[in-house]
């Protein structure tokens, strides 16, 4: 099978065609109008006319439109069309459904293509897959930027961003958030616009955006340099995501416009890291901020004193010093040992699917996180610990990640245990720990509603049930919905003072 970059260019061809009959600043609006009311619910355009089914289906899966084909083919009106008059436009369903359905189309034929290619690798198809769609099933969120907002709010962190930005933490978020209030509203917004926030002026605004916009054909040309028309077609990184403005000429004017305010939004929460992680002076503070935000989830979540926790300790066996997990939750059910880590995955591990060293690596580091917290474990057992001694429950490992690995499904948690069970192995420790007491991993998102639901049932209760049959194969949000809904909808954003600080209106 040819695999060149180039080798389904054949099989793209009639999807490039049709777009290009469209004008291009009116399609960039309309996507982004469907995208609004996917992830949003806002009310489409009065001159935008979409199926009745569209409008009716019981809920967003049923559209048989998704946000992750909705971004692939902004992409291709970027490349494609041009600013001329047309008489037929995405506003009308037929056409609307007619890109859509030439993209589903052109998926399908590359399939096919690519089958042999896709069944050797269906590890890796399925794990790209998660990455691909289930970033858009988290909607961004109150409670998902204010936790980034505090763990970049840390003294050393904000330094590092005044230092690389030129603004401090709040007036990045406070500005981020009211851009992106804008373009909620907005598609386009004439440059500059009218400013109208206590400390922040143009000067300001301007060294916000700086990173966050490409001139039009710049974003084209980047754009075009991702593209691989083969096996990889919709998994190519998206310029976009990188900077999600355009500056460009609309109506005789300078603009900025933005196609998916989802990026926008994104951008500016978790995507600062990226802004500031090659500094020298980064990762200690980051790790400790990390690991301070993780301990205020469990104590704001601790509403009913139904746990105890315990802050990482020094302890020393003969005279090798050590140091615990970072934290531990007890209640009268069992015992959470939690560890926190900032590692993130790679692209590579993300979207490659002929290549899997990439996920192999990250699975390898994954795999020792995993097996230092049993070994701190077994340091707790043997009361080696000075303040947290064995109180002869069961102990449940938890690897909490800045972001989601999406380390679910059959084929990557068996891979991953064989990692585990090696490296337990190889240090003397039984690998049965893992049937007795086995891992979970959960992002720091899903952390917040994890002890939320744990402080009102236990951590047996929940821990035993995620960690046993087809559940531990589940997505830790899907496990809680579908298990513990009383609970799920109960839970609460734990930092609401937090959120009005940057509130620009409030």
């Amino acid at each position: 099978m040819n695999n060149d970059e180039n080798s389904a260019y054949d099989l793209y061809k009639p999807l490039r065609n049709y777009i290009k009959q469209f004008n291009l600043t009116e399609s960039l609006g309309v996507i982004r109008a469907y995208l609004q009311n996917m992830q949003f619910k806002e009310p489409l355009p009065s001159d935008v006319f979409p199926d009745p089914f569209y409008l009716n289906a019981p809920n967003r899966m049923e559209r048989h439109v998704y946000e992750w084909e909705l971004e692939i083919i902004i992409k291709e009106i970027i490349l494609n069309c041009v600013d001329s008059p047309s008489t037929k436009t995405l506003r009308d369903w037929k056409y609307f459904s007619g890109v859509v359905n030439k993209l589903k189309d052109l998926e399908n034929k590359i399939a096919e293509r690519y089958m042999d290619i896709l069944k050797e690798n269906i590890l890796l198809e399925m794990y790209r897959l998660s990455h691909r769609q289930f970033p858009w099933q988290t909607l961004p969120n109150l409670s998902w930027m204010t936790n980034y907002y505090k763990i970049f709010s840390h003294p050393q962190i904000d330094s590092i961003i005044q230092r690389k930005m030129g603004l401090t933490t709040k007036e990045v978020y406070v500005i981020g958030l009211a851009l992106t209030g804008l373009f909620k509203e907005k598609f386009i917004l004439f440059y500059p616009p009218n400013i109208e926030i206590k400390g922040i002026d143009k000067k300001k605004f301007d060294k916000f955006i700086e990173n966050l916009f490409d001139d039009f054909e710049v974003i084209k040309e980047k754009i075009k340099n991702c593209q691989s028309y083969n096996q990889d077609y919709v998994y190519r990184l998206n310029p976009l995501k990188v900077t999600p403005l355009i500056k460009r000429i609309h109506k005789g004017q300078e603009a900025l416009l933005c196609p998916i305010p989802t990026y926008l939004f994104r951008r500016f929460t978790e995507g600062i890291y990226y802004e500031i992680c090659k500094e020298k002076d980064f990762s200690l503070p980051f790790g400790e901020s990390f690991e301070n935000f993780i301990g205020e989830i469990i104590d704001k979540a601790n509403t009913e004193d139904n746990y105890r926790v315990y802050k990482e300790e020094i302890y020393k066996i003969g005279k090798k010093q050590k140091h615990s997990t970072d934290w531990v939750v007890s209640d009268e059910s069992a015992n959470l040992f939690v560890e926190c880590k900032t590692k993130k995955l790679r692209l590579g591990s993300k979207i490659s699917l002929t290549n899997r060293q990439e996920l192999e690596e990250d699975l390898e580091h994954m795999a020792e996180f995993i097996v230092q917290t049993y070994k701190s474990i077994d340091d707790y057992k043997n009361n080696h610990y000075n303040i947290f001694k064995n109180n002869n429950k069961k102990s449940y490992p938890l690897i909490v990640t800045l972001e989601d690995w999406y380390i679910f499904g059959d084929d990557l948690i068996n891979d991953l245990d064989r990692k585990v069970i090696k490296k337990l192995t190889d240090i003397g420790l039984d690998p049965l720990i893992l049937k007795n007491e086995p891992y979970s991993i959960c992002s720091s998102y899903d952390f917040g509603l994890l002890m939320q639901v744990i402080q009102k049932t236990s951590i047996d209760k929940v821990t035993s049930k995620k960690t046993s049959g087809e559940y531990r194969l589940w997505a830790f949000q899907s496990f809680i919905y579908n298990l513990f809904n009383v609970e799920y909808k109960e839970a609460k954003d734990l930092f609401p003072d937090d959120y009005k600080e940057i509130n620009p209106i409030l």
